[in-house]
């Protein structure tokens, strides 16, 4: 015959200072695994800019954000690559929230239309035109990844597409791996 089983000892409620550091412990890991999220959700929405600020800063009729806030000062290169700042910027017609900004150099051959997405930096500019001479000049914007994050834009016919920009760094593109290159 087997020993008779004892009762199991009554557990004993936590004392005051083992409900502290039990809330305390709690409260750190809590901060640590809320920590670790928001770095990883950050290196997910992290993106480089689409183009370097070099090719902008010497690209004629490249555009900059030279102060933030909405709209911000612009300048923009002629085509000796001389910095002139382009007038302030004025809403022109439209819906209240999607009006374009206009900015306009001092002689008026430069005209820069953008539309905001109104405080979402992740956004990005939306419809960005350039007009020097009553021509449209096709330019692309982004956004520099510094603590200042200010915007710069340059003509798309200066701007490397994706896939030379990936052969540039020494990768190849999808279709080129596909393809078995």
């Amino acid at each position: 015959m087997s020993k008779p089983r004892r009762p199991p000892k009554p557990i004993e409620p936590l004392t005051a200072r083992q409900k502290r550091d039990l809330k305390v412990t709690g409260i750190i890991l809590l901060v640590f695994v809320g920590g670790m999220g928001l770095v990883f959700a950050a290196m997910l929405i992290w993106n480089d800019p689409d183009f370097p600020r070099e090719i902008a800063e010497s690209t004629p009729h490249s555009v900059f954000e030279t102060d933030d806030g909405r709209p911000g000062s612009w300048e923009y290169l002629d085509e000796s690559l001389e910095v002139h700042p382009l007038g302030e910027c004025v809403r022109i017609d439209g819906w209240r929230n999607q009006r374009p900004w206009q900015c306009t150099s001092a002689d008026g051959s430069h005209v820069f239309t953008f539309r905001d997405p109104g405080g979402h930096t992740g956004g990005g500019f939306q419809d960005e035109a350039l007009t020097v001479d009553g021509r449209d000049v096709p330019i692309e914007c982004t956004l520099e990844n510094d603590w200042d994050a200010l915007i710069y834009c340059a003509p798309l016919s200066a701007i490397p597409t994706p896939e030379a920009r990936g052969l540039a760094a020494g990768r190849s593109s999808p279709g080129q791996r596909r393809a078995g290159r």
